[in-house]
């Protein structure tokens, strides 16, 4: 899943064993004036080395994965590992398999094997709500992307869902507008279990009305995942053999809809596939031309890359906004 949307990174200051000296725990600015940029968090070198001094030799960054069976979610973390690497900070990866229950065994595990940060992407901040809390208690910095409502303490990285949404209706909108006189029946791939993909499925919803008001929007569908996309477009297609626009939360089950949209003999030149993720499959399909004719970048190597700069700046004690914004890009070509 995409991107199912979503991940965190909760930095633990913890005391030194034995006779060592104990550093002072590290207390960042947080600034709440505007929106920080990815240009914002590169740190220096001097907040690098501070960090490294805070981790010390035995100092672990937890990373809890959505998944990594989606390229999305499978880029993100092996991203912040490899910014990790350069800056010769140890990490961990786990992986949550989209199951949120896993993740506060996960946050405890990594705390209690006395990691310095986790890096956790969000399934359900409500399920992991208490974990987050006892981490803050703690101690625990909390930087979350994908969202920012576990951001307790810390940082909040996102690309807005409701950007994502409505960056993607806008591409199927202007579509329909284009080359079918703004008329079309709809279907949307949604996620409804995760609560931040149902506000990028409300957006593509309004953001498309926008552009093409007269288009018919027949459901949203289960999706998130190629076999789901499948299956529910087939479901979808029965009870409406006219749907001629597929819109979808993530490129993963668009592709599930592309699939079925063939095997039901629709016309590639008239049927029209949105996706959210800019996934390498799905920029091929953009380039091969038919169906697929759109898609959103959610830059996740850059997210990756940001959440672990994240980090540094926080355990260095500097001065960074609380809140950071990652623009979205449609790609249509």
């Amino acid at each position: 899943m995409k991107k199912l949307a979503i991940v965190l990174v909760a930095a633990i200051a913890l005391s030194a064993c034995g006779g060592a000296a104990t550093p002072a725990p590290p207390k960042p600015n947080l600034t709440t004036q505007g929106l920080g940029t990815a240009d914002n968090l590169v740190p220096t070198q001097a907040e690098i080395d501070a960090a490294k001094q805070v981790l010390g030799d035995s100092g672990l960054v937890g990373i809890v994965a959505c998944t990594l069976s989606t390229e999305y979610h499978s880029t993100v973390p092996n991203a912040a590992k490899a910014r990790a690497d350069e800056l010769g900070i140890k990490v961990e990866i786990f992986d949550s398999e989209v199951k949120a229950e896993k993740q506060i065994s996960a946050i405890e595990n990594f705390v209690s094997k006395g990691a310095d940060a986790i890096v956790l992407c969000v399934l359900d901040p409500k399920v992991i709500e208490a974990a987050v809390k006892e981490a803050a208690d703690a101690g625990v910095f909390i930087i979350q992307y994908a969202g920012r409502e576990s951001a307790v303490n810390g940082i909040g990285i996102s690309i807005e869902d409701a950007d994502l949404g409505c960056a993607a209706g806008e591409i199927a909108g202007d579509l329909i507008v284009a080359e079918k006189g703004g008329e079309a029946t709809v279907a949307i791939l949604d996620y409804p279990d995760l609560p931040q993909v149902v506000v990028r499925a409300d957006n593509i919803e309004k953001c498309l009305k926008e552009k093409a008001p007269n288009v018919n929007i027949v459901g949203r569908f289960l999706g998130g995942t190629t076999e789901n996309g499948l299956k529910s477009m087939e479901t979808a297609l029965q009870a409406n053999p006219d749907i001629d626009v597929v819109v979808s939360i993530n490129d993963a089950g668009a592709y599930g809809a592309l699939t079925a949209l063939e095997a039901a003999g629709k016309d590639p030149e008239t049927t029209i596939v949105v996706g959210i993720d800019a996934e390498q499959q799905a920029k091929d399909l953009i380039e091969q031309g038919g169906y697929y004719r759109g898609t959103v970048d959610t830059a996740p190597a850059t997210t990756g890359e940001m959440a672990i700069n994240a980090a540094v700046k926080i355990l260095s004690s500097a001065t960074v906004a609380k809140n950071i914004r990652v623009p979205v890009e449609k790609v249509t070509e």
